[in-house]
């Protein structure tokens, strides 16, 4: 499978894990700041995402040193992506948590916690192998982090401990934002 090809289904995947969707725009932030500083940075916003790595942390799982900015290609929510050995990207949605996970032939799900909050690690096989951990913040949001190994990675990686690392560095960041 091509990195592109990969990337797209990746892509899709991220966030569609849940079926609770909310159609037409993504909504804003619930919340404003009180400040009117052109240097606030609404923590869950897409430049903000991509800020959330490192750029040795994220070449340490695979990834490239820059974040993509993206939006998911089901339902247009903001998604940051790292892409080289690995395709790292993570994203958050409002409205859905975990208990909404998808489930079906090809996906294993397999409750956990991260950071001592709710989680889930969802396995999907088909047609790539995807792993991503979805985390239930207490501001209410999802967070996911998702994984895939791509061609130049292959015998490298194994996507779910990538995953695994991937949202244990990230939602201590995220959690109470």
């Amino acid at each position: 499978m091509t990195i592109l090809r990969a990337a797209a289904v990746l892509a899709a995947a991220l966030l569609t894990a849940c079926t609770t969707t909310t159609a037409g725009h993504p909504a804003p932030a619930e919340h404003k700041p009180a400040t009117t500083s052109k240097d606030y940075k609404e923590p869950y916003s897409l430049a903000r995402l991509c800020e959330l790595l490192e750029p040795e942390e994220a070449q340490q799982l695979g990834g490239s040193t820059e974040g993509e900015e993206g939006h998911s290609i089901r339902d247009g929510h903001d998604l940051c992506k790292w892409a080289d050995e690995t395709d790292l990207l993570v994203g958050w949605q409002a409205n859905t948590s975990t208990a909404n996970v998808q489930t079906g032939p090809g996906i294993m799900n397999t409750p956990t916690t991260i950071d001592g909050l709710p989680a889930v690690r969802n396995l999907s096989t088909d047609p790539i192998t995807i792993c991503q951990y979805l985390v239930d913040l207490p501001s209410g949001k999802l967070f996911a982090a998702s994984v895939a190994v791509l061609t130049r990675g292959e015998g490298k990686y194994d996507p779910c401990e990538v995953a695994s690392r991937l949202t244990n560095l990230i939602v201590p960041r995220v959690r109470n934002q």
